[in-house]
């Protein structure tokens, strides 16, 4: 099975440094349940952050002020989240640290830093540039560490 990758913006207009600071150490991330989808789509940010698979990888982005972590969620969402009242709330394991502190300056698609988007997945036919966009000038790491 592959794994699926998700972006996650805590944006800056609701978290400021310090929230996403004590997100990251609490090992929780969230989105707020009125997050719309995307152009199109059927199903809004909060309904396709609460149905994300555990196991699925996303990286956190505070808006396009930088990308943090690269983490995997280890459990289902909770609708009553202590982050008060309309956020949802995810338990995730931490898997890799940043470790380029500049913004995101590449291709704009909805699952980069520099789209205004909270919670979009990497469709399967780009995660080859995820890849190189992404994963190993943010991360170091190549698919091929993901068994890909």
């Amino acid at each position: 099975m592959q794994p699926k990758f998700w972006k996650l913006s805590q944006g800056t207009r609701e978290f400021e440094f310090r929230d996403l600071i004590e997100s990251i150490n609490s090992g929780l991330v969230y989105v707020h349940k009125d997050t719309r989808g995307k152009g199109t789509s059927s199903t809004s940010q909060a309904e396709d952050f609460i149905n994300a698979n555990i196991g699925d990888y996303f990286y956190l982005t505070h808006g396009n002020e930088g990308i943090y972590l690269l983490g995997q969620f280890i459990g289902p969402a909770n609708l009553f989240s202590k982050y008060g009242d309309g956020w949802l709330e995810r338990e995730f394991k931490f898997i890799f640290a940043s470790n380029n502190r500049s913004s995101y300056s590449g291709e704009h698609k909805w699952w980069t830093p520099n789209d205004n988007s909270t919670f979009t997945r990497v469709p399967e036919h780009e995660v080859e540039q995820f890849e190189l966009e992404i994963l190993t000038p943010y991360f170091g790491v190549t698919l091929s560490d993901f068994g890909l």
